[in-house]
């Protein structure tokens, strides 16, 4: 597409771009090429969305220093100072946080539903995981919770120590239960119940012995730990706390530990 040039320099004023010429040509310079401007000494000007090409005049070529360039250019100069006065005082949109918004009478509100007409979420089931550890003597079983991050041998000899010390025989190996026996809980056979059925097993072997839980599911039950526990191994003779790995690290939970033992077994 063919324009003048006051057309061709107005929108490279939009792009930022402002051309200069020489007022007179120049001492041993190429001659310049020769432009086409409109008859008109200025240019109306055009929409800044859309433009509507307005169809050219011919314009004989003019020799360069007649004069005549210099009013051509002031009056492109004066073009281009309109256009940027309009342009900063185009105005800004609103943000569409500022835009009212229009109330309809068919909007309806959002109704919430009652708290009893909520759908309330099952409970979830009580998922215990541990690792206990059995120590049957003639008249004793030590059960204690066994931490996988502690010594396993200081442990093994801490339970051993405690059962000399009551005067019972150290028992050849210890039995180990961990549980859950799957990770996914979904999976039949982690349920609570089933832990309680394996413990229930297990208990079968000790007959008439006395129990001494050391930390045995101190904070996995929410209610009932007690209850549950008998009914699972049968009554205790010493409930402790704390476990084996914890009486290890701390020596006055030996002392506490030691004073029950005295009172409950008659040491």
């Amino acid at each position: 597409m063919m324009m003048s040039e006051s057309e061709r320099q107005y929108y490279l004023g939009q792009a930022g771009i402002r051309l200069w010429y020489a007022r007179e040509p120049l001492p041993g310079a190429a001659p310049s090429p020769e432009y086409r401007f409109p008859a008109e000494d200025s240019a109306p000007e055009p929409e800044p969305d859309v433009f509507v090409p307005r169809p050219q005049q011919p314009s004989r070529p003019r020799p360069v220093g007649d004069g005549s360039g210099r009013h051509r250019i002031a009056g492109i100069q004066a073009l281009m100072a309109g256009n940027q006065t309009e342009t900063d005082k185009r105005v800004v949109p609103a943000t569409p946080a500022e835009l009212p918004v229009a109330e309809t009478d068919n909007a309806s509100p959002v109704e919430e539903l009652p708290a009893s007409e909520a759908v309330a979420e099952p409970d979830s089931q009580v998922r215990i995981e541990t690792h206990l550890g059995f120590w049957v003597s003639e008249r004793l079983v030590l059960v204690s919770r066994v931490s996988d991050e502690a010594s396993g041998r200081l442990q093994e000899t801490l339970a051993e120590n405690i059962l000399a010390s009551l005067g019972e025989s150290v028992p050849e190996q210890a039995c180990h239960v961990r549980w859950p026996v799957f990770g996914n809980p979904r999976v039949p056979g982690n349920s609570l119940d089933d832990f309680q059925g394996l413990l229930r097993s297990v208990s079968k072997e000790f007959g008439s012995r006395k129990l001494l839980l050391l930390g045995v599911l101190p904070d996995d039950m929410p209610s009932g730990r007690s209850e549950w526990l008998t009914s699972a191994l049968g009554a205790s003779l010493v409930d402790f706390p704390r476990s084996l790995a914890e009486l290890a690290a701390v020596p006055a939970y030996k002392r506490e530990l030691w004073q029950q033992l005295k009172s409950a077994v008659g040491v």
